[in-house]
């Protein structure tokens, strides 16, 4: 084999090994990704520097997470701006229909120690507190929100896509479950009837 031969068969090598180039179209998408992300953070600093600096700072707070449609919102920015996050990998989940037995108040417990998820949703809060311990809210897609409390373990993240049934955690004895509806809370009983 000659040099020109072994020229040959390495610029056929290279030929083969084609690599996808970038176009406009891509460089396009991650400016329009970059824009508005630059005009939310700009927007959220904006209205921070606002409520830390005005004096009815507290009721302004108390307005925009009370008053207003905060979950309405919630929900928008997860769909416009987080819908490239695809379901965990980490999360797994089991075929069957999720139910609850009822222990007293907003306790309850199912056949095994997993926190089941009900309906397809979006997890929007995870996070720890004296009143609920580690805890988990979804927010369903028929607007309701779910939040899992007195959880042992936990195995999502805020924003991840859940399905029916995925395991969200574990708890110990028992499970808090509060359903929220709105403003408002709901029973157990509600709940199972806006689902179905």
């Amino acid at each position: 084999m000659n040099e020109i031969d072994e020229i040959k068969r390495r610029m056929e090598k290279r030929r083969a090994h084609h690599h996808p180039t970038l176009t406009d179209r891509h460089f396009s998408r991650l400016y329009n990704g970059m824009i508005k992300c630059m005009v939310v953070l700009l927007v959220g600093v904006a209205i921070c520097a606002y409520v830390k600096v005005s004096p009815n700072g507290e009721y302004i707070k108390d307005y925009v997470l009370n008053d207003m449609r905060f979950t309405e919102l919630t929900k928008w920015v997860n769909n416009q701006l987080l819908s490239f996050n695809k379901k965990s990998d980490n999360a797994a989940t089991v075929s069957s229909q999720v139910s609850y037995k009822n222990i007293k108040d907003n306790y309850y417990t199912n056949q095994s120690n997993e926190v089941l998820n009900f309906d397809k949703g979006r997890v929007i809060y995870v996070g720890k507190q004296d009143m609920l311990g580690q805890y988990v809210t979804v927010l369903l897609e028929n607007n309701i929100e779910v939040t899992f409390g007195q959880m042992t373990d936990v195995f999502v993240s805020a924003y991840d896509q859940v399905d029916a049934a995925t395991i969200l955690g574990t708890y110990q004895n028992q499970v808090m479950i509060i359903f929220t509806q709105g403003e408002k809370e709901i029973d157990y009983s509600t709940f199972e009837e806006l689902i179905s």
